[in-house]
């Protein structure tokens, strides 16, 4: 057999090699132009995580820690913590040398690989099956989730590869225990919730798992090393992740915090806007749970199809003479399944009703009572626990197969033949992957000395965000913040909101009697506050109102530029 013919060290770089092929597979849309083109949807997240990558690496680079910018809300500027602060960190020496565009692609790359790499490492330790752990690692590679959130442009949530490690890192500590693995039990722990919240929370839910199996197996006598190993595995967590979780806590709660997440918002997105779809899960086609397309006009993709590719398969074992050593993770992956529903049952693109209300759900106790999940506003984020789990026991059904005469990397092989068909062309996944152009005109780099407002206002906020690239170009400040529909500086001044009602008139024309008293103070009052420069994007403004907006600032401004889709206007004292 293969397995015997092949010493294990071959057959891991094998392995390492395919995820890495497959992970070129994934970006092969951005190869040709890594610089430039960006992998995302361009009309969602993509560009305001190209910003981030270019503020931390800014701020790095001159020495200063990026919890403050001046770039966004102008005039006052704010507190931010970036979300995908570790991985713009572990790209700083791309993003430094070759961009913010180049920084954001190697990090989804990674990630890419990180998710195959990692399952491999922990599947091949729970079965010792080659075959098993490589057809594991594909499925989780491959997850339809992801590729939705790569579609979005969300890049902390392609950092799923943590989740396996930290996972395999508490494992061994439970397993095998001693200081030196409950330090690096601590530091995945660590790291995973570092690179992104979500994770390190699923990651905390697979130890408490762990201890609550050990202790029962111990009938609650746990071993005398279990406290000392714990507080070295509590503090070097907390040594980690701590300095992060005190900087974004405090950015959330600052007086001039950018992004704010109260719990009366959170828990309106979680019920209103993300909730998550039982019959989505296994329902093919492009399906997504929720349509926000439909629903909301908005383009992000939320999908959780886990795929009968592998599904059925994982959980043949489970039928095997190895169902005993499966049992715990047939039960986290449950635990998973459960709490992705989040807080009440909705089935068919509607809630559920008994007696009149609708079904609770345990996830509705733990975002009560637990000071963490009361900041989940995506339920359906547990998907990657759920893939996580079923890719476990994907390689002990493999291994399984082995009982049967059958030869396992024949059935690993087409497993994962089949994974890949069924994920990037059944499922609700785009694929390939689109990407965004993050080219910016020239004459943007000449746009010194002075707050920049980019016009029109009356954009979705993620496709407005493209105008965040320009600003990376000339490093001016801007009114508009990160998801703010209408900045509060053009809500207040005359001007700036007189140039934000033109874009909703349906009037050809300018009216007969303008206000010129109060463009004027509020003109003053916008230059004395730093504006200097105003940017009309033309093919952004709806019909008639580039020219319209275009004639009145003629009267009030100096124009400098037309050309290159845009028209530039110069505000002089």
């Amino acid at each position: 057999m293969l397995t015997r013919r092949l010493p294990h060290s071959a057959m891991h770089i094998l392995a390492q090699l395919s995820f890495a092929l497959l992970a070129l597979w994934q970006m092969e849309p951005v190869l040709d132009d890594p610089t430039r083109l960006a992998i995302g949807f361009e009309r969602n997240d993509v560009w305001n995580h190209i910003w981030g990558y270019g503020f931390v690496t800014q701020s790095l680079a001159v020495g200063e820690w990026p919890m403050h910018t001046d770039l966004l809300n102008w005039p006052d500027g704010g507190t931010l913590w970036f979300i995908d602060f570790m991985g713009a960190l572990l790209s700083f020496p791309i993003s430094y040398g070759w961009g913010s565009v180049a920084g954001y692609n190697a990090t989804m790359a990674f990630n890419w690989w990180l998710c195959g790499a990692a399952t491999y490492a922990l599947a091949w330790r729970v079965t010792r099956s080659g075959a098993g752990a490589w057809a594991a690692a594909i499925a989780f590679q491959t997850m339809p989730h992801l590729l939705g959130q790569a579609y979005n442009g969300i890049s902390e949530t392609m950092a799923a590869g943590w989740l396996p490690l930290a996972i395999l890192a508490m494992r061994e500590m439970v397993h095998t225990p001693s200081r030196r693995n409950a330090l690096l039990a601590g530091i995945a722990l660590g790291l995973c919730a570092l690179a992104n919240w979500y994770y390190g929370v699923f990651a905390g839910l697979a130890f408490a798992g762990l201890i609550f199996r050990e202790a029962w197996r111990h009938k609650g006598n746990l071993p005398q090393h279990t406290f000392p190993l714990a507080v070295l595995f509590i503090g070097s967590t907390i040594i980690v992740i701590g300095p992060a979780l005190m900087a974004f806590s405090a950015s959330m709660n600052a007086a001039d915090a950018i992004v704010t997440r109260d719990e009366s918002f959170v828990w309106a997105t979680l019920v209103l806007h993300n909730m998550t779809d039982l019959v989505s899960f296994f329902r093919p086609g492009k399906v997504y749970s929720p349509d926000l397309k439909a629903l909301f006009g908005e383009d992000l993709l939320a999908i959780v199809y886990l795929g009968h590719a592998l599904v059925w398969p994982a959980l043949f074992g489970l039928f095997s003479d190895l169902k005993r050593r499966m049992g715990s993770w047939a039960w986290l992956t449950t635990g998973y399944f459960v709490l992705a529903l989040g807080p009440f049952l909705y089935v068919g693109g509607d809630y559920l009703q008994v007696l009149g209300g609708w079904i609770p759900l345990p996830f509705l106790a733990l975002f009560k009572w637990l000071p963490m999940f009361s900041r989940i506003s995506h339920a359906y984020r547990f998907t990657v626990g759920i893939t996580l789990g079923l890719c476990i026991l994907l390689a002990w059904s493999i291994r399984a197969v082995q009982s049967k005469g059958l030869n396992p990397w024949f059935v690993a092989i087409v497993l994962g033949f089949l994974r890949i068909g069924e994920a990037f062309y059944a499922s609700p996944a785009v694929f390939p992957l689109p990407t965004s152009n993050a080219s910016v005109p020239a004459v943007f780099a000449d746009l010194q000395e002075g707050a920049v407002l980019d016009l029109p206002v009356g954009q979705p906020v993620l496709a407005r965000s493209r105008y965040s690239l320009a600003q990376l170009v000339h490093g001016q400040p801007s009114p508009y913040g990160l998801n703010d529909p209408l900045p509060m500086g053009l809500r207040t001044n005359r001007f700036l909101r007189f140039l934000v009602e033109m874009e909703y008139s349906t009037v050809s024309t300018m009216p007969a009697q303008m206000p010129w008293f109060d463009i004027i103070i509020g003109r003053t009052a916008a230059v004395d506050d730093g504006l200097k420069w105003i940017v009309l994007h033309e093919s952004s403004y709806p019909r008639g109102g580039f020219s319209r907006t275009s004639r009145f600032l003629d009267m009030v401004a100096t124009p400098t530029h037309h050309g290159d889709g845009v028209r530039i206007y110069r505000l002089d004292p």
